[in-house]
């Protein structure tokens, strides 16, 4: 049966191709606008997912990891106080601009984190030395096209608001929603972003070895007012579903998805009763002698499987190009998730579409194909 399909697929050739056109165009655009939108999605929360290894206290007028509004530092004291709790890490977040020498500029969000341990950031550290922090107006930013194009080398001096800063490390990917993130010591934060010395953006709170972390987050929650204690997974998966459900991204990409599979099913539905409707005639010579509607029902299935298989194959490799061209400036994961539903799609889209030409051929009278 394998065997016969594929020769009533390779009868018409022009087709044929259409068909794989309309599978590979449809499954590429999904793989890309879905891989686009998580990649948008885990950059906004790139600050709180990589560090979900602490509790997080925060305002209790924060709604995601990207609006910290500051708290007092007296928190700080407060925190040591509660049982369980082990170690309380600083955490200062300001935005900025960054002037270079050839007067250009370009934004950074400049965080602050204590040595030596630096809990809160850099992550995904790549070049320099994390010491370094410690020396004069030392920062480290992320190699981003943004700072790239800039020409900046290790060494180099340049301004971030107003003040004489130097470059001393580099992260790979370590970036907001369009927006680089530099790392530098609280003190050096406070100074660089104008943020007074009795206020934080958040406190990483680490726990003790025999402590009950549900009871100490639900300690700061009752004994500190004005401030909220979150899990690091929950206040990544909080700001997770605080953007998916208010910046509009998924919706956006999620309407571009629907209109990628709509295309998808109406190029290939359309090409392929186009296909069995020049040879009507075959198909009902194949019922006239004896050949029952499942028969052709398989034929036509196993079509429907080979498009599928190939139109799949085709897209994941323009789709992983895709990747590779933009993965410095949008790291696209094509996560095992994203597979299977790409392949889901291609099924559903090439069967689907070989509905339409069944319907027509278990129609078919098998006299009708004799009259003149």
């Amino acid at each position: 049966m394998l065997k016969e399909a594929f020769k009533f697929m390779w009868y018409d050739k022009a087709k044929m191709f259409g068909i794989l056109f309309g599978i590979i165009l449809s499954v590429f655009l999904i793989g890309q606008q879905l891989g686009i939108c998580f990649s948008l999605l885990n950059s906004t929360i790139s600050l709180a997912k990589f560090n979900q290894n602490y509790i997080w206290v925060v305002s209790d007028k924060s709604q995601q990891v990207s609006d910290l509004p500051l708290i007092d530092m007296r928190i700080y004291r407060e925190l040591m106080s509660i049982t369980g709790v082990k170690k309380v890490n600083q955490l200062i977040v300001g935005g900025g601009s960054a002037k270079f020498n050839n007067g250009t500029k370009t934004n950074i969000t400049m965080i602050g984190t204590q040595a030596p341990s630096y809990a809160g950031g850099p992550w995904n550290f790549a070049t320099g030395n994390l010491q370094d922090l410690l020396q004069e107006g030392a920062v480290i930013t992320d190699a981003y096209d943004a700072i790239l194009n800039k020409n900046i080398k290790m060494g180099d001096h340049f301004e971030y608001n107003g003040n004489r800063v130097i470059l001393v490390g580099q992260t790979k990917g370590a970036k907001g929603l369009g927006v680089a993130y530099g790392f530098t010591t609280v003190e050096r934060a406070r100074k660089l972003c104008k943020i007074p010395t009795t206020k934080a953006s958040a406190f990483l709170v680490e726990w003790q070895d025999n402590a009950d972390i549900e009871q100490v987050i639900k300690s700061i929650n009752i004994e500190i007012p004005g401030v909220k204690a979150r899990e690091g997974k929950t206040y990544t998966d909080e700001s997770l579903k605080y953007f998916a459900l208010n910046s509009g991204i998924v919706a956006s990409f999620g309407l571009l998805v629907v209109f990628a599979i709509i295309t998808g099913f109406a190029i290939v539905g359309l090409t392929m009763f186009s296909a069995v409707n020049d040879r009507i005639k075959d198909y009902g010579t194949i019922k006239a002698i004896g050949g029952t509607n499942g028969v052709i029902r398989k034929l036509i299935l196993w079509q429907a499987t080979i498009y599928s298989i190939v139109g799949f194959i085709v897209a994941y490799f323009l789709l992983f190009g895709f990747v590779q061209a933009t993965k410095t400036s949008l790291n696209i994961q094509v996560t095992f998730g994203i597979v299977v539903f790409l392949i889901g799609v291609t099924l559903f889209i090439a069967m689907l579409g070989s509905l339409l030409a069944m319907r027509k051929i278990t129609k078919l009278e098998p006299a009708a194909v004799f009259r003149t």
